[in-house]
């Protein structure tokens, strides 16, 4: 009683969603789309009215094209990879946000950024001039988050509208003076490529993810897939040195539950044309190795044969070794960084979020290497609204965050995301008026690394101060009710009357006190407040008694606030659920 699951995984509810359809939607075709060289295909559906760009059939370049060199570049400094601007030699440190349009499919949300019906080039101007304005300088998109109205056509191949408008997109980034990360989350589904991936299912590739890193047929669709959009912006004239990098995959994981990871004997040849015994769980390991740097290696050279000063990246949730995060059963295997290194990739793309374990130990299970000669950023982070009970303590959470990431050698940050509400899981940034837009914004802290103070943050007497209590069970410390989550808990194991106590360290003024329960089932309970100086002399201040349930927000505002207050005591005299807290806050001054 009064636990509550987290789930797994980050911001990837959305993500798999559309992969597992993809799955889905892809097996349950009639017919598969042959693959050709060509297959930018010419739409019946017009471009829309606001897509500025011009396709292919109607450029009248009076200059023949030529694929400019990309402003931005790594080099190596005294054994440390970092990014730099190639026409000043001064280095760049890449802010910003991701940017999608969600909106509502039929079964989940999609980003419909670039969907014909609904892109608007007048309000992406707008929307880059206020980034540019805060001082970001990158931003971060997807291709192909999305399902069935996508960038693949029915046709075959990809969508010229589509690719219009992510042309149109990039120009308007030039324009503004941001920088583009342009990402894939998957192989379109109706462009083609997923049926012959498919083909390969299922002895001794399972069809889906594991083909797409180690079957050479996977290897192959992927760098098509690249191939084919990177010379559809290049027929557009798109000015490809607005683009900061290539994602080539929003984030790479593989099924450790499926073939042939899952098999146990046999002999397997990958992608890279070697052979594993899947009796022997070196060579098991090596596999994955090997062909995931072969995927990189194959599918980024194939983008640098079209555009060779292109930088070429990926991007990776946590992995869930050596401190688990998410289910033991969770079936996802992450390769780590120092994985992931050994290709000829150019930087790695991190997704660490708050809400699950200590930044330290999320750092660990990437396996960081001491120097890093390729360089880190966090391309996603940010605040669920599991974990935060609103827009300004996720900002605030979130300036901790990018702060303790800078020991880890971390050189960007983009958070998740620029605007909306569509988003379920995560406060966006033009929520709470801004508030995580604010506290990214190179305007408001030039120095990512450093924290600052802004109008809307809480003054939360508590956080990290020394807690004790009536008892507590293993993985339930009193320390997790006052770390800033709502995600993590004090559990007692125990039925009431139980005491949970913080020592604040010094005297304080104290305005309020708010306190998240843990607590299964929900009905009537009663928690005694009380307060005491540095004498320790405990009295009553105040006592909430209601029905209350799991993650309701208990807050009493003091019309009177206390002053001289060290010690917050709170005890719960009478519950349904065992004693927990989420949060306990002491709002104050």
């Amino acid at each position: 009683m009064g636990e509550r699951q987290i789930p797994g995984g980050l911001c990837s509810v959305l993500k798999l969603a559309v992969a597992l359809a993809i799955i889905v939607g892809a097996c349950t075709s009639s017919e598969e789309t042959a693959v050709t060289n060509t297959r930018v295909t010419e739409s019946t559906v017009t471009s829309s009215p606001n897509t500025t760009a011009a396709s292919p059939s109607t450029s009248s370049a009076a200059v023949p094209y030529e694929v400019p060199e990309h402003d931005i570049a790594v080099r190596i400094i005294d054994g440390q990879g970092e990014f730099y601007l190639r026409d000043t030699n001064e280095r760049f440190e890449p802010i910003g946000p991701n940017f999608h349009v969600f909106r509502s499919g039929p079964t989940f949300v999609v980003d419909q950024l670039f969907a014909p019906v609904f892109y608007d080039s007048a309000f992406i101007g707008e929307q880059f001039r206020e980034m540019r304005s805060l001082g970001y300088n990158v931003v971060r998109t997807s291709l192909d988050l999305c399902s069935e109205d996508c960038i693949g056509s029915a046709s075959g191949g990809l969508r010229a509208e589509w690719l219009d408008n992510v042309a149109d997109f990039i120009r308007l980034a030039k324009d503004n003076g941001l920088y583009v990360i342009l990402t894939s989350n998957d192989l379109p589904l109706l462009a083609g490529y997923v049926p012959t991936v498919e083909s390969t299912c299922c002895d001794p590739f399972d069809g889906y993810i594991n083909s797409h890193y180690l079957s050479p047929v996977g290897v192959e669709q992927w760098s098509t897939y690249w191939t084919e959009v990177v010379q559809a912006l290049v027929e557009r004239e798109t000015p490809l040195d607005a683009i900061m990098a290539y994602q080539i995959r929003g984030e790479l994981w593989l099924w450790r539950d499926r073939p042939p990871l899952s098999l146990e004997e046999g002999l397997v040849t990958t992608g890279n044309l070697n052979t594993y015994d899947m009796a022997d769980a070196a060579q098991k390991e090596a596999m994955i190795a090997d062909n995931v740097a072969h995927w990189i290696d194959e599918v980024g050279g194939a983008i640098r044969d079209l555009d060779p000063t292109a930088l070429i990246t990926v991007g990776l949730f946590v992995p869930n070794s050596p401190t688990q995060w998410r289910p033991p059963d969770d079936p996802r295997l992450v390769p780590d960084v120092r994985t992931v290194a050994a290709s000829t990739i150019d930087f790695i793309d991190l997704h660490p979020y708050p809400g699950y374990i200590p930044f330290s130990r999320l750092m660990e299970n990437f396996n960081l290497p001491e120097v890093a000669e390729k360089p880190l950023i966090i391309g996603e982070t940010g605040g669920f609204t599991f974990v935060f009970g609103s827009p300004g303590e996720a900002a605030q959470g979130l300036q901790q965050w990018q702060a303790l990431s800078c020991d880890y050698g971390i050189q960007g940050w983009m958070f998740w995301h620029w605007l909306g509400t569509d988003d379920h899981e995560v406060w966006t940034g033009s929520e709470g008026d801004g508030a995580i837009r604010d506290v990214f914004a190179p305007t408001n802290r030039p120095d990512p690394c450093s924290q600052a103070d802004f109008d809307f943050f809480e003054d939360n007497l508590a956080l990290g101060k020394p807690v004790s209590a009536s008892g507590s069970i293993d993985g339930g410390a009193p320390e997790l009710a006052i770390d800033g989550w709502n995600s993590s808990a004090w559990q007692s194991g125990a039925e009431p009357r139980q005491w949970f106590e913080i020592d604040l360290e010094s005297e304080h003024t104290v305005r309020a006190v708010r306190l998240v329960p843990s607590q299964y089932p929900e009905g009537p309970t009663v928690h005694v407040v009380e307060m005491a100086g540095a004498d320790g002399a405990l009295s009553v201040v105040h006592r909430f008694e209601e029905t209350t349930s799991d993650g309701q927000a208990l807050v009493h505002e003091f019309s009177d606030p206390p002053t001289g207050i060290r010690y917050v005591r709170v005890t719960t005299t009478s519950s349904p659920s065992f004693v927990s807290w989420y949060e306990v806050a002491v709002l104050g001054e």
